[in-house]
């Protein structure tokens, strides 16, 4: 029984800290990198930008890259990380790469990317019902896509992306779902 408390506890006050918003761009990277299992190391501030990517397509957003070249990008008003792009890294050799040249199942690299979108979205089991699931592919890379469905006209309608190579690498994380 007590083992049970403690374990509900734990559980508790880990979901309390993934959905509780993060005060600096740093922490909110920080905690994007330990859940796509990238090293922890320094991050340089680049530009402020716009996100084309965004449902209205004019979305300003703050730059960050670490030191593998992995890029980040905040909305600077939440501090909530829309995008990560680590295209440029695609067949460069770099820490973090622990299987290798074993590839996984397409099966295998959807259930890392939902468990992904969950453990940044807390939000993402409700909002489910409204989203349209797609996985694509190119090559060696896999791409899984959550687009909200809705009848409102977008430049770009909101969705969550998570882009992997066949090997489970993450090179490409978007979410304009959670865009306030």
């Amino acid at each position: 029984m007590k083992q049970s408390v403690v374990f509900l506890l734990t559980a508790f006050l880990f979901v309390g800290a993934c959905s509780s918003p993060a005060h600096s761009p740093v922490e909110a990277i920080n905690r994007i990198q330990e859940l796509a299992g990238f090293p922890a190391n320094n991050l340089t501030f680049i530009e402020i930008t716009t996100m084309i990517n965004s449902p209205h397509g004019d979305l300003k957003v703050e730059c960050y890259q670490d030191e593998e070249g992995r890029k980040f990008y905040v909305e600077p008003a939440t501090n909530l990380v829309v995008e990560m792009d680590a295209r440029d890294l695609l067949g460069v050799g770099h820490s973090g790469g622990e299987l290798g040249d074993q590839v996984l199942p397409q099966a295998e690299l959807e259930d890392r990317a939902e468990e992904f979108v969950r453990a940044v979205i807390p939000e993402f089991s409700s909002l489910q019902d409204d989203l349209e699931y797609e996985v694509g592919g190119k090559v060696d890379n896999f791409f899984f896509t959550w687009r909200l469905t809705t009848n409102q006209v977008y430049f770009m309608p909101p969705f969550i992306q998570v882009g992997m190579t066949n090997r489970g690498e993450m090179f490409a994380y978007y979410n304009t779902i959670s865009i306030p």
